[in-house]
């Protein structure tokens, strides 16, 4: 890569979970204490998209390539399913550890695409891919067994997560990152409306979120729209493996947003508890993880 975009790919992959901890803050407020329908959350943040679509549409060239067109939407498509099983888990766990298990992707990542990529890093980096999921379980205060399923579940997700990353990156080989997130928001929509009819079928009807739910759902929408995009553009300029080890920061930038937010609000968000003898240890200790991590990651 050259210098420029070496820049470029580090200030993207930094940046993006920052982004994405604060769409799972909101997530995480609204789905546990002012909207409890999971599947309806899924239908109307995708729908509230639009208007993003249509933006890049006028303002930027799409490229209609199989690579775009197809794979985007192809992406986009599934995982408005999947992301109902975020949802359920953002509704009855503290978001922190739903967004630890989430990232245990990068070491899927990792796999996949050195088996589909073939990108290989040197031992030095995957060593640091591990200190950064390890500091993120360092804020995981549950066991995932069968009385905590919703963070099994999310198992599942977090490994879909990882493909949708290889394909992307896959993808953005061929395309730009802005037609690519075009078609990947059609994707989205279109599974949408499948969901909402699959929906009514069930007996269910889409629950209508008063004004200011539906304004936070609006901040979690642009929030992960940026996140999504700066990701996007990190896997455009350099590594997906690398890029995705850094956004395994984002559970301890949950940690973060969320105990502001409790001191700010209790009960906004389901408590932190994190406590106990060995709190502060395992906090400092997550926080000395993440820096060595990160040196690790982008040791040459």
């Amino acid at each position: 890569m050259l210098k420029g975009a070496v820049d470029y790919f580090w200030l993207f992959s930094l940046l993006a979970p920052v982004f994405m901890a604060l769409s799972n803050l909101v997530d995480n407020h609204v789905l546990h204490a002012r909207y409890n329908d999971p599947v309806s959350y899924v239908i109307v943040t995708t729908w509230i998209s639009l208007p993003v679509a249509v933006g890049i549409f006028l303002a930027k060239r799409v490229s209609f390539s199989f690579d775009a067109w197809f794979v985007g939407t192809a992406v986009g498509f599934f995982f408005t399913f999947l992301f109902i099983l975020y949802g359920v888990a953002m509704m009855r766990e503290q978001g922190t550890n739903v967004v630890t298990v989430i990232y245990v992707s990068p070491l899927f990542v990792a796999v996949l695409a050195g088996l589909f990529l073939g990108e290989r890093l040197y031992a030095v980096n995957y060593a640091g891919i591990l200190l950064l999921v390890a500091s993120a379980f360092l804020v995981l205060y549950k066991k995932i067994n069968a009385k905590n399923l919703a963070l099994g579940m999310i198992l599942l997700y977090s490994f879909a997560s990882a493909a949708s990353r290889v394909v992307t990156k896959s993808a953005l080989e061929k395309v730009d990152v802005w037609s690519y997130f075009f078609w990947f928001l059609v994707g989205g929509l279109l599974g949408s409306i499948v969901l909402a009819i699959a929906w009514r079928a069930y007996g269910r009807a889409v629950t209508k979120p008063d004004r200011p739910t539906l304004l936070l759902m609006v901040a979690t929408d642009a929030f992960s729209t940026v996140g999504l995009v700066l990701l996007y553009s990190a896997f455009y300029y350099g590594s997906v493996t690398l890029a995705s080890g850094l956004t395994a920061i984002q559970p301890s930038v949950v940690f973060l947003y969320s105990a502001v937010l409790l001191r700010l609000r209790p009960g906004a968000i389901p408590a932190e508890r994190i406590a106990g003898r060995w709190a502060d240890v395992r906090k400092v200790g997550a926080a000395l993880l993440i820096v060595a991590g990160a040196l690790a990651l982008i040791a040459v």
